[in-house]
């Protein structure tokens, strides 16, 4: 038995269209006991009171929504799970994070700016005990093995009864098909939003749980709930995003497409059969999809492509493109690093500079974000070429990307059919240079060593 969702309240559902997502890694963001982050492998002392001193930061920067790591309370036997997925009592709260009172603190203080609060939730697994793989005694919630599937691992990942019933990176596995299993977790989804007045849920791991659980689970969290699935499909993202699913997730295959065209110079038509895929698969609701390029899970992005101006390019995609723009703590500042634990550095041992160049950089694009409803524009591609990708959004933006990278010769293009009518005053948002649209309606771009140009009307200038 499913039950009725409790009564409470919580945002509509495309008020998160008119959001600015800011992801936070709680143990590596800022924090009252903060360490000097040698092991990033354990505990550095980030918490809920960190987060709450720092939310001028994130606001002057230009976010009204955060997403937190999992605050549940994780298995006593590992100081590894500072990220928050080892779920152990989940009913309980990460003493390493601060006390419940503390979490509901944050919250209260960050609705009371009007940023709102993202919950990690996770429903697929949980932590592993210290007695092997058949020992679940540390599962608070969960503690029998009648609770899990059998141990097994992923060994062909296009199998769907592999990837959804064995065991990611070997932690135990829940079987959402015994009653009780479901039952729970159903129920304190519920109790979760409740208690603590959460604006919605980023969901980890969906495609490793079947179709059934997820329309269960809609009926009663019928808030905001954006899913990670890992993979570069938007049909196949599409299988578990719908009116019965879950509600959105993260725009995957433009990460890809953007660590490609972008990153490593390929050619820029993939982020336009990207933009056309999205569309023609999701039409209305690609405006629901969290667009990004870097996160917890993947190196970031100078790691990977060592050139600060295909960076800005990524940026200025990000906050322009179709969808819900998502940062990743520590992109203002320019963090670098690899794969687990590296790209998990401590924001406090860089510093938290509001003068920092991507910091007002980023600040630029959000301001245009507030000024200017992305939510109601219709985005269309202007022109592709190999190098060089051009985009609207309705008649009051326009960008111009390439991934020719930084100390590249100047490039030329000439933008027919501009949103802009003839004449018209418009000014890139970044070098603040102002030009006229040509009589027939085409803009002339100058793009400089592999620069970035947003253009808006004159009268949009902030």
């Amino acid at each position: 038995m499913i039950g009725l969702v409790m009564s409470f309240a919580f945002p509509e559902l495309k008020e998160f269209r008119k959001r600015r997502i800011y992801q936070i890694m709680t143990d590596r963001f800022a924090g009252m006991n903060q360490s000097s982050c040698i092991d990033l492998n354990s505990y550095c002392g980030g918490d809920f009171k960190g987060i709450r001193s720092k939310l001028d930061y994130i606001q002057n920067l230009g976010y009204n929504a955060i997403w937190i790591s999992p605050t549940v309370e994780q298995v006593s036997n590992s100081i590894s799970a500072y990220h928050g997925y080892w779920f152990s009592n989940f009913y309980g709260t990460n003493p390493h994070f601060g006390s419940e009172q503390d979490l509901k603190d944050l919250i209260n203080e960050a609705h009371k700016r009007d940023i709102f609060v993202i919950a990690d939730v996770v429903y697929n697994h949980v932590g592993s005990c210290p007695g092997g793989s058949q020992d679940f005694s540390c599962v608070v919630t969960f503690p029998l093995p009648e609770y899990y599937h059998p141990d097994c691992y992923i060994y062909d990942w296009n199998n769907d009864t592999l990837v959804q019933n064995c065991r990611l990176y070997g932690l135990p596995d829940l079987d959402q098909d015994h009653p009780f299993v479901r039952q729970q977790l159903l129920n304190w989804a519920q109790w979760y939003q409740q208690q603590f007045n959460f604006d919605g849920f980023r969901i980890d791991t969906v495609k490793h749980i079947d179709h059934k659980f997820w329309k269960d689970l809609r009926k009663v969290t019928p808030w905001f709930n954006i899913g990670e699935i890992y993979d570069g499909s938007y049909t196949y993202l599409r299988q578990f995003t719908n009116q019965e699913e879950v509600h959105s997730t993260f725009n995957y295959p433009l990460f890809f497409a953007i660590s490609n065209a972008i990153g490593n110079s390929q050619s820029m038509y993939q982020l336009s059969n990207t933009f056309s895929e999205s569309v023609l698969v999701f039409e209305d609701d690609v405006y629901d999809l969290g667009v990004f390029f870097e996160n917890h899970d993947n190196p970031r992005f100078l790691a990977a492509h060592n050139d600060i101006k295909k960076y800005e390019n990524a940026l200025a995609l990000i906050h322009t493109w179709v969808g819900i723009p998502v940062l990743y703590y520590g992109q203002e500042q320019d963090l670098v690093g690899g794969f687990d634990s590296e790209n998990r550095q401590a924001l406090w041992l860089f510093g938290y500079d509001q003068n920092a160049n991507h910091y007002q950089f980023i600040k630029q694009l959000n301001d245009i974000r507030c000024k200017i409803p992305f939510d109601q524009l219709d985005q269309k591609e202007l022109y592709v070429s190999d190098n060089f990708y051009s985009y609207s959004r309705g008649n009051r933006v326009m960008v111009a990307l390439t991934n020719a990278g930084k100390g590249s010769s100047q490039i030329f293009y000439n933008v027919e059919n501009s949103p802009f009518s003839a004449n018209t005053k418009i000014c890139d948002i970044f070098s603040k240079e102002c030009i006229n649209v040509n009589i027939d309606g085409s803009v002339d771009i100058y793009l400089n060593q592999g620069q970035t140009k947003v253009y808006i009307m004159e009268s949009d200038m902030i």
